[in-house]
């Protein structure tokens, strides 16, 4: 039997390289504004996201061995897939996953925001046509203590009816409500 080489890094000597068929850059740099595809990009997003916290964690020998608590911002389809699917893929790279909080875990969160693409219509018309195109911003954030460690911002296209999948269209703060434009008088000085 061979044994394989040593790696150097995070994981030690068992490390697991990245999967061949997923570039080793953010997602939204290689996918930004082009609607996604569900569960194929999604499970593309978490891979990216794992490769930014093993980086990061690579990076910061004093909170390298903490464990990981994912938090996910509600319990809609997507956030708790994408839990499960970034969790999966922390794991297979040699991360601790906290299944619980813990006194000494690095948290994880993601955000999930929903923002009108095109021509304004109401928001409940809006959320089910197939038609209206919105963007979701989905913000990433991993802290110890009072730092980040990882803060990014990346944004894909959906179709309406699809919103559903992400934010609860009528539930405050998780989409960017149209709003009338209005006149303002200018004054000459």
């Amino acid at each position: 039997t061979a044994s394989a080489p040593a790696v150097p890094g995070l994981c030690g000597p068992a490390a697991t390289p990245p999967p061949r068929n997923v570039p080793d850059k953010p997602f939204a740099d290689t996918r930004s504004g082009r609607t996604i595809r569900e569960p194929d990009d999604w499970s593309r997003m978490a891979t990216a996201t794992a490769l930014r916290v093993y980086k990061a964690l690579d990076d910061r020998r004093d909170i390298v061995a903490l464990p990981i608590r994912i938090t996910p911002p509600n319990a809609r389809p997507f956030a708790l897939a994408y839990q499960n699917l970034l969790a999966t893929e922390l794991v297979s790279r040699g991360m601790q996953v906290a299944l619980a909080p813990e006194n000494d875990s690095v948290e994880l969160d993601f955000a999930v925001h929903a923002v009108p693409v095109g021509p304004q219509r109401p928001v409940p018309e809006a959320a089910t046509s197939p038609d209206s195109r919105w963007e979701v911003v989905l913000t990433t954030t991993m802290w110890h203590g009072n730092r980040y460690v990882i803060h990014t911002a990346e944004g894909f296209v959906v179709r309406g009816d699809e919103l559903g999948k992400y934010v609860d269209p009528d539930a405050p703060g998780h989409t960017v409500r149209p709003f009338r434009s209005r006149s303002v008088p200018m004054v000459n000085r």
